[in-house]
Parts: C-alpha cells; structure tokens; sequence
C-alpha cells in the first residue's frame, strides 16, 4: 500500500499527463482549424465568460496587453469576435464572440466529448460513475485552495 504522500505525487503525475494531453488535442484542433493554440483559449474564454474586457482577458491568458491585443486583433480579422466599445468609457472595450466563434468552439467542444465517450464505453458503468465523482470531488476540493 502506497503512503499519502506517495500517492499524492502519483496523483498530481497523473493529473500533469491527462493536461498535457488535453493541451496536446487543444493543439492539434487549432491546428487543425488554421489558428494558434493561444487564439483557441481567447476563444474559449470568451465563449466561457461572455464578454471580456481587453484587461480582463490579459489576466486570463496571463500575458501582457500587447499579446492580448495581437490574438484579438488575429481573431477579430478572421471573424470570430467583435470588439466593442463602452458608451459610458470609450476606453474600455469588450470583446464579444461572434456565431463563427461559437460554432468553432461548439465543434471542438463536441469532438473532445466524442473522445472521451469512446474511453467512457470501455468502462462499466459502476466504474464511470465512482470516476466523474472522484473528478467531481477533486475539483470542488482544488477550486477551494
């Protein structure tokens, strides 16, 4: 039987690989789709959060403005967002998904859930079921840090 503190180092290797393998297909779909990885997270963040400032995007990706502004000026260009100005403060602009945006992260989105359903199918059902409350639970418990 393995100590805590050996199966907590075996767990956070674990949770290290299923990253870099997520961040792998993240790669392979932008790719895929003729943008950048970095664009695809901008992307997914919008979609996630709905409008974002440009501030509020650069603490996301945690990068400098300039950076921020490259990957929305990219995304904006290709017509995936919008860029919209506040009435009260034109200053502060917002940027916005657009449908082709949606559509694009929806695929992807729906792709990844295919993978996983295959991997799911290959498990019986007690097992995928102590597995999404074991992830449930673990990520609830994480969150609170």
């Amino acid at each position: 039987m393995l100590e805590i503190k050996e199966l907590a180092g075996h767990l956070d290797n674990l949770l290290q690989r299923i990253s870099n393998s997520t961040h792998k297909q993240k790669n392979f779909f932008a790719e895929e789709i003729g943008i950048s990885r970095q664009q695809f997270d901008v992307l997914c963040i919008i979609y996630e959060k709905g409008q974002v400032t440009m501030g509020e995007l650069c603490k996301e990706i945690s990068s400098a403005c300039s950076t921020a502004t490259d990957l929305a000026d990219k995304l904006e260009k290709a017509g995936y967002v919008e860029r919209i100005r506040e009435k009260r403060d034109r200053r502060v602009v917002r940027l916005n998904i657009l449908v082709k945006g949606e559509k694009l992260v929806k695929s992807v989105i729906e792709r990844r859930a295919e993978t996983l359903r295959q991997i799911l199918e290959t498990f019986d059902q007690e097992d995928r079921m102590k597995m999404i409350s074991f992830f449930e639970t673990l990520t609830d418990k994480l969150e609170r840090l």
